[in-house]
């Protein structure tokens, strides 16, 4: 098989090398399409509960039930601050 590779995954490949993360591109590709087979296995495992949850976020946007995005990620950061004050 032969792959065309784009110039920015030719060189995400070439840093992770340099980096050391890997000992070669066959290792890299080896592990990404092991994490992908993993991702397509969790969605055909959980996909009643996946679609379940999906149906309950979008009744939830239906009824208004929705928080803006800056401010969720705006709480988290809050509570996170709050967790390790009290730990640290």
């Amino acid at each position: 098989m032969t792959v065309t590779l784009t110039p920015e995954l030719e060189q995400f490949i070439a840093e992770q090398l340099k980096s050391g993360h890997y000992r070669s591109a066959d290792d890299l590709i080896t592990q990404s399409v092991g994490m992908l087979r993993a991702q397509e296995k969790f969605i055909e495992d959980h996909k009643v509960e996946l679609r379940e949850k999906i149906a309950v976020g979008l009744d939830q946007i239906k009824k208004g039930q929705v928080v803006d995005a800056r401010a969720a990620t705006q709480n988290i950061r809050e509570k996170l601050r709050k967790r390790e004050a009290d730990n640290g």
